[in-house]
């Protein structure tokens, strides 16, 4: 009983490095989409009545 459960264990872990692992290559081969926010600053314009 405590060897299957080890091996549960071992496989668990296993599977969390395994997806972490695609995660990771997944995020750093995707081209990154976003604009900087002190880029995109400059195109959203106030809505309020306060003047600068």
């Amino acid at each position: 009983m405590l060897a299957v459960l080890v091996t549960s264990a071992v496989l668990a872990s296993l599977m969390v490095e395994i997806g972490i692992a695609v995660a990771r290559t997944h995020l750093e081969t995707v081209p990154d989409e976003h604009e900087d926010e002190r880029q995109m600053n400059s195109t959203f314009k106030r809505t309020s009545g306060a003047v600068r």
